[in-house]
């Protein structure tokens, strides 16, 4: 199996995939071989004898029956987005196989996304004005600046350029300070999601946040912009997610991930009112539907026209 996977890898980078992308169809289709195996009660792999109700199979069980953990979390269920992001995964994952000869048909173009309605699991998380100052207090919180300016100055720079340009966690990680000119007021995003490079105008808040940070980080050996606190190596993806845990906690905002600050700018620009295609521009959507989210009623908005409803006599 170790094999397959090391040669789908390679693929993938071949076909101009991105490390994230690689990385997310490799594992599902980690997940599926171990599936498939345990299944057919067979510890060797062989895609052969993979049929499209095979696959059908197991796209059923992850939308009824696999669950998932993160640290001491209980587990969860999957998503339908989530399962729909593995069927995507797992399609690629054949169509390798398909076009590398290693069979003969491909099955997994038998096996579609789930249907969903436009509103059902798509409601994106931002946060509520209340919220906002809240996250923006415990950020520039002046003691922990006196606790350790650097650790300080390096957070509140990550939660800014998520939530005054709208980066993705990937996008942060990725940023190296040659991306930042402070001359033209650009921040340059040059690997975004499908391979599309950007720039983004930044307000004075976050080119202040950027400065002080800049001046704090030293000289480590990565080219990265965000250093680790052990050793001054790249901060990674799961660095950034354990900020907003600690940040959640502190707060006492709920849900508060790493997606949360760029779904807060969108929604907030929209309601501002700024034009669907200039927030689009901003986040790097090439399709406005993926930008028109933004417009609708939250669940606590929606939820709260309804429960008003119950007080009329």
């Amino acid at each position: 199996m170790t094999n397959l996977l090391q040669e789908f890898e390679a693929w993938l980078f071949e076909d101009g995939a991105s490390k994230n992308t690689v990385d997310r169809y490799v594992t599902v289709a980690k997940i599926f071989i171990e599936w498939h195996n345990q299944i057919m009660k067979s510890e060797a792999f062989d895609p052969v004898n993979v049929s499209g109700r095979d696959l059908n199979a197991w796209k059923k069980y992850l939308l009824e029956e696999a669950t998932y953990q993160r640290g001491n979390e209980e587990p969860k269920r999957y998503s339908v987005s989530s399962v729909n992001n593995f069927v995507k995964s797992i399609r690629s994952f054949f169509r390798f196989l398909n076009e590398n000869e290693l069979i003969q048909s491909n099955p997994a173009l038998k096996v579609k996304t789930q249907k969903i309605a436009a509103d059902f699991d798509q409601d994106p998380r931002w946060l509520e004005r209340f919220e906002r100052n809240k996250l923006l207090r415990a950020v520039d919180d002046k003691n922990l600046e006196q606790k350790n300016r650097w650790k300080f100055t390096r957070n509140r720079a990550i939660v800014y350029v998520q939530l005054y340009a709208g980066l993705r966690v990937s996008e942060v990680t990725d940023l190296e300070p040659e991306d930042i000119s402070f001359e033209t007021g650009y921040l340059f995003v040059r690997d975004g999601k499908g391979g599309k490079a950007r720039r983004i105008e930044m307000n004075k808040d976050l080119r202040m946040a950027l400065t002080e940070w800049l001046a704090e980080r030293g000289d480590p050996a990565t080219k990265k912009l965000f250093t680790s606190s052990r050793g001054g190596t790249s901060l990674t993806k799961q660095g950034i997610e354990y900020l907003y845990r600690t940040l959640s906690e502190k707060t006492g905002i709920d849900d508060l991930t790493t997606h949360v600050p760029r779904h807060t700018l969108a929604h907030d620009l929209i309601e501002t009112g700024y034009s669907l295609q200039r927030v689009a521009d901003i986040l790097g959507h090439t399709n406005l539907n993926y930008t028109r989210v933004y417009t609708k009623s939250s669940s606590q908005e929606r939820r709260e026209a309804l429960e008003s409803l119950s007080s009329i006599e």
